[in-house]
């Protein structure tokens, strides 16, 4: 019989899948550094999809903004 001790968890692949305990201890869990690169990339992902929506939303040629601007350049004007 197992002790306390030898018994663990099963362990799952990222879909979900169980693994072999073998293989389950030939690959390590995550570590900070991996947790720390995840997270840089995901920002420089963000930052980098932001910045091209900015530039698209800026470039964007919607003549509804240009009426709109139109109509306050006149009122202003009419001051």
């Amino acid at each position: 019989m197992r002790s306390v001790s030898e018994i663990q968890s099963p362990a799952f692949d990222p879909f979900g899948e169980p693994v072999a305990d073998g293989v389950a201890r030939a690959c390590p869990a995550t570590t900070a550094g991996d947790r720390t690169a995840r997270r840089v990339g995901g920002a420089v992902f963000w930052t980098l999809a932001l910045a091209i929506l900015a530039g698209r939303v800026y470039a964007y040629d919607l003549p509804a903004v240009q009426s709109v601007a139109a109509h306050a350049a006149q009122v202003l004007a009419l001051r």
